[in-house]
């Protein structure tokens, strides 16, 4: 019988040394590094300035919570998976960043002490068992005011190939977790407020583009700039799927 649970514990002791190494050296390793890289710059814009407490659920080995960490703030990553959490430590340690701390736990299960100013999941609620716990227990974590941010996976998620692919190798959950379905948690777990907003990469890959290298003039390059600022107008105001959410406690 299928134990989705076991699969995400036992993750990354199956994806061995190698695929730890690849986890590890993320963003730069990952094929979409652009967009990485443009996520966390938009979690950066949304955060206050250090001093401040994150708790990033589903942490993997840590590589954003590192992120966060070298940045100044107070960071603690927490992970169902043993193997994930002991490279996350080894990493941290070779840094030497004491602001920066790690522990095996289920997130679905009560979470530390409850003051946090931001709790982050970064492509890790869709493999929870239980969402709304998860989103409960986030929730619980923050102090008055504080906020959860959401970069997850939209409402097709389950259905795609690679998704289906995950479940059949490692026997892990890989569910549609869309924004508004994140919202709705976030209201019965008592978030107050809550914004979806465009994940930054829809915007700037309209904006900067490998094609000005082939315009043969200057008043060709201006006007490929000009089509590629009404992209970036018409991403504005469409429904695409590629988005994430902050909520308020």
């Amino acid at each position: 019988m299928l134990d989705p649970k076991k699969g995400e514990r036992e993750y990354f002791a199956r994806i061995g040394e190698a695929g730890i190494r690849h986890s590890l050296g993320k963003p730069f390793s990952d094929h979409e590094c652009s967009q990485q890289l443009s996520n966390i710059d938009a979690i950066f814009h949304l955060l206050a300035p250090p001093p401040a407490r994150i708790l990033e659920l589903g942490c993997g080995v840590g590589w954003l919570s590192t992120f966060l960490a070298l940045r100044g703030y107070d960071v603690h990553g927490i992970d169902i998976a043993p193997e994930g959490i002991a490279a996350a430590r080894e990493a941290a340690l070779a840094r030497g960043l004491p602001n920066l701390q790690f522990s095996v736990g289920d997130y679905e299960d009560a979470p530390p002490r409850s003051d946090f100013d931001y709790v982050i999941f970064y492509g890790a609620l869709h493999h929870a068992e239980d969402e709304r716990r998860a989103v409960q227990h986030a929730y619980e974590a923050l102090r008055p005011g504080g906020a959860m941010i959401a970069f997850e996976t939209d409402e097709y998620h389950a259905q795609q190939p690679g998704s289906v692919k995950a479940v059949e190798e490692f026997g892990v959950h890989e569910k549609n977790m869309s924004c508004p379905y994140i919202a709705e948690l976030g209201r019965q777990a008592g978030f107050t407020r809550h914004l979806i907003l465009q994940r930054p990469h829809q915007i700037l890959r309209c904006l900067y583009r490998p094609s000005y290298g082939k315009a043969p003039s200057s008043r060709d390059l201006k006007f490929r700039l000009f089509l590629s600022k009404l992209r970036v107008i018409r991403h504005l105001f469409h429904r695409y799927e590629d988005k994430f959410i902050v909520l308020w406690k």
